[in-house]
Parts: structure tokens; C-alpha cells; sequence
């Protein structure tokens, strides 16, 4: 380990960043989880309800990464470390054990609760744009008043055709 004077409490600041990290990145993944749920469901009163919660997760999210940024910058930099390129990596192969261990096995969890994530919010977006088509066609079935299709553009709204079908066929 470095015998800079620092590096303790430059190293339990970092630590503790990425605890913090890990921990909103876990809530998140229930918000996500709970959220998918309840688009299965067609329950709309639990998609509303955790919109406040996503929104929060993600300004805390943003702000937890940001300070993590900033903690392992000045961990670098007590280790003569320059900041470009700077992982987790880097940061535990500097450092000796056991914190070399417990930053590379933080960086393990991060990236599977972070792969789960966006699994699950692919997920989320599939469904929410499969459900929108299904509407769409549905509300285009019960509007349908002659043979000219009736279409919706990106913002909902029903287009009306200028003049009459775009395409007719002869057979």
C-alpha cells in the first residue's frame, strides 16, 4: 500500500462511495423489477406510483456517481495515479490488500446488479412499445369507418390522409 498519510481516509471515502452506489443501484433494480410487474399486470396504478421513486433513484443515482468520480480521483492522485483512464481496476491494483480485493469484488456486483438493470428496463421499453402497437391497432379497429387506414402518428394524434388512399390495387 502507498505510505501517503491520506490514503486511509481516501480509501474508506472511496469504499464507502461505491457501497452507497451499489446500494441505489439494488433499489433501482427493484423499482424495476416491481415496475415490469406491474406492466404484465395491466395494473397503471403502480406505474404511477413509482415515477417519483425512479426519479429520485435517478438524481441519486447521478450525484452518487459523480462524488464516486471525485473520491477515486483524489485516490489516484494520493497514489501518483493520473486521472485519465482511472477504473476500478486500476484503483485495486494500486492498492494492497484487502482493499484491493474488496474494490475488485465491488466492481463484480456493480456490473451484474447494473447488467440486470438494463435487462430490465429493455424489458420494460419491449413491453410498453409491444402494448402501445396493440392499442394503436386496436383504437384503429373500432375507428375504422371505410376502407382508407386509419393511422396515428408519433404523438397519438389520428392522421387524416390528404387524399384518399396512398396506394390502390387492380386486380
Amino acid at each position: 500500500m502507498h505510505p501517503h498519510p491520506q490514503l486511509n481516509p481516501l480509501t474508506a471515502s472511496f469504499l464507502q462511495h461505491l457501497d452507497v452506489e451499489e446500494q441505489l443501484l439494488g433499489e433501482a433494480l427493484v423499482v424495476a423489477t416491481d415496475l415490469y410487474a406491474a406492466l404484465r399486470k395491466g395494473d397503471l396504478a403502480p406505474v404511477k406510483s413509482t415515477q417519483p421513486q425512479q426519479e429520485q433513484l435517478a438524481v441519486a443515482l447521478r450525484m452518487g456517481s459523480d462524488r464516486r468520480e471525485v473520491a477515486a480521483i483524489r485516490l489516484a492522485q494520493a497514489l501518483g495515479l493520473p486521472p485519465e483512464g482511472l477504473t476500478l481496476s486500476v484503483l485495486a491494483k494500486h492498492l494492497g490488500e484487502p482493499v484491493s480485493t474488496r474494490i475488485l469484488a465491488a466492481r463484480e456486483r456493480l456490473s451484474a446488479i447494473t447488467k440486470q438493470l438494463t435487462d430490465f428496463q429493455q424489458r420494460n421499453a419491449n413491453l410498453i412499445h409491444h402494448l402501445r402497437s396493440y392499442f394503436r391497432s386496436v383504437l384503429s379497429a373500432l375507428t375504422k369507418t371505410s376502407d382508407v387506414p386509419v393511422r396515428y402518428g408519433s404523438s397519438g394524434a389520428r392522421l387524416t390522409p390528404g387524399f384518399g388512399a396512398a396506394i390502390k390495387a387492380r386486380g
